[in-house]
């Protein structure tokens, strides 16, 4: 689990307490009717250097924007043009959670860390969803009364510390949603969810929470299926890492299997980092069948009729590992999930497939902040929702689904497969309606010129081929049209202009 503390410590920080003052808060959108943002000097130099004249960053948060902070009493220090942000002072958590609410702002900021609230959605007049659950349309499910009630989840990880007094999974102990439990790492555990070796243990904790949690007291959905019944199985050391964890992820997908548990979750992947360096993998070896817990996984999935959902790990900035998805997430017939952002872009950390591999991999991603960890869950609850919906759906089919509702199911990639997933157009396809994705196929030589509006938001990926990225890039609209050049090494890009997809082809 490389880079699992750090994640795991963003979690604890957001769900646990209130302790930082300062703050950056990151707006959605920029000014561009203010006039004379910069001086003619300013405007001089660039033409004589020869840079951009008007620069998207010139325009910073409108005054509307920055009014909403100073009438919540909230104290601005400095206003940053470029960033599109403002730096403040917070005295309460009340005035944090005005924030985490408030229209118009992308996330927030800590000072000390790299943790963001990312801001919630109002879905009725009194609840909210999570940034995730928005982006993802969850509400059309809830509409349709789909929460996950009747699926059976298993969830395999690293330890379910307080599981039992988290405020954001009280309604499943209440309702007695827990059906079984066991501990394959320490067997003769008397307290589940206590003794812990290491505040580590939390982990899977919080992945329950991002399959079913709710937080009642903010009135805010965080998981889709809050319904669900769970099987937790801990097979993880919270102080060191080693295959002996691999035999337990074996022991306990097996166990799950034997009681009927076809969903499964598991947000723990093994690629480096191991205690004894002997043990490590090599970036060749996640080809989806070396390991064995990558052996277990393709059974599981091709003869048990399970369906996996898999983190594909937090690698994506290990360049001495490539960057690549790690096992079991590695596996073709799992549903492995990445984490993208705000735009659709892939994480950096989040770890992307193989080029090698004759199977794509991620299948699709999830906006997580904190680790593929959490993206993985999320993804988990979608799928309880869909086999409530349909107990009969098989693996095949649940991935079909997926993948079709995803903005990049006609042109999937390494970085992101077909993106994140979307209930409204997952029950329109469940109804018979067409919903295929028109795409739009270009050439270009050096620059693909595009006719777009101020605000407009354009995710790129350029590509070495068809499928595998060289690099992403994100353009927001500040005039009538953007050129995009071509990169060095680069034969397509795919391009996202609003949800309409266009697929450029670069002529020599």
């Amino acid at each position: 689990m490389t880079r699992l503390t750090l994640f795991l410590s963003l979690f604890l920080f957001s769900v646990c307490g209130f302790s930082q003052k300062n703050y950056w808060v990151f707006f959605e959108k920029r000014d561009f009717e203010k006039k004379e943002v910069v001086s003619a000097k300013t405007l001089e130099n660039r033409i004589l250097l020869n840079l951009e004249i008007l620069q998207e960053s010139d325009y910073g948060p409108s005054d509307s924007d920055l009014k909403k902070l100073r009438e919540a009493n909230i104290k601005i220090r400095n206003v940053s043009r470029w960033l599109n942000a403002a730096s403040v002072e917070i005295d309460d958590l009340k005035q944090l959670e005005f924030l985490s609410l408030a229209p118009g702002i992308a996330k927030i900021k800590a000072f000390t860390g790299d943790f963001f609230y990312a801001n919630h959605k109002k879905t009725t007049e009194d609840w909210y969803i999570s940034f995730a659950l928005g982006q993802m349309n969850a509400p059309a499910f809830l509409d349709h009364r789909l929460n996950g009630g009747g699926v059976s989840i298993g969830v395999i990880d690293g330890g379910f510390l307080n599981a039992n007094s988290d405020k954001t999974l009280t309604h499943i102990f209440k309702n007695k949603q827990i059906k079984s439990v066991k501990d394959f790492y320490f067997p003769d555990k008397k307290d589940f969810y206590g003794e812990k070796k290491s505040d580590q243990e939390f982990h899977g904790t919080a992945v329950m929470s991002f399959i079913g949690g709710v937080d009642f007291e903010r009135k805010l959905q965080i998981g889709m299926a809050p319904a669900a019944d769970f099987y937790l199985a801990r097979t993880e050391s919270s102080t060191r890492e080693s295959r002996v964890e691999e035999d337990n992820w074996l022991a306990a997908v097996e166990w799950l299997d034997s009681l009927g548990v076809r969903l499964v979750n598991s947000s723990l992947g093994y690629a480096q980092g191991f205690t004894n360096p002997a043990e490590n993998y090599q970036p060749e070896q996640m080809d989806g069948q070396t390991s064995v817990i990558a052996q277990a996984a393709k059974i599981a999935a091709e003869k048990k009729g399970m369906i996996l959902v898999l983190s594909a790990g937090n690698e994506g900035e290990n360049k001495p590992w490539g960057g690549y998805v790690s096992t079991p997430g590695d596996v073709e017939n799992a549903i492995s999930v990445g984490a993208n952002d705000q735009n659709g872009l892939k994480m950096n950390y989040s770890s992307k497939g193989r080029e090698d591999v004759k199977f794509l991999k991620p299948d699709l991603t999830a906006f997580s902040e904190f680790g593929t960890s959490f993206a993985a869950p999320l993804i988990t609850g979608f799928v309880a929702c869909l086999l409530q919906k349909n107990p009969a759906f098989k693996l095949p089919e649940i991935k079909s689904i997926l993948s079709l509702s995803g903005d990049y199911a006609q042109v999937p990639n390494n970085f992101i497969g077909s993106g994140f997933p979307k209930a409204d157009l997952v029950l329109k396809l469940l109804s018979g309606e067409t919903t295929e994705l028109k795409i739009e196929n270009k050439e270009a030589s050096k620059y693909f010129v595009l006719k777009i509006k101020k605000g407009d938001k354009i995710a790129i990926f350029h590509k070495k081929d068809q499928r595998n990225v060289v690099s992403q890039e994100f353009r927001e609209g500040t005039d009538s049209k953007i050129k995009i050049k071509r990169p060095t090494n680069v034969f397509f890009s795919t391009i996202n202009h609003n949800g309409k997809i266009y697929e450029v082809r670069w002529k020599d």
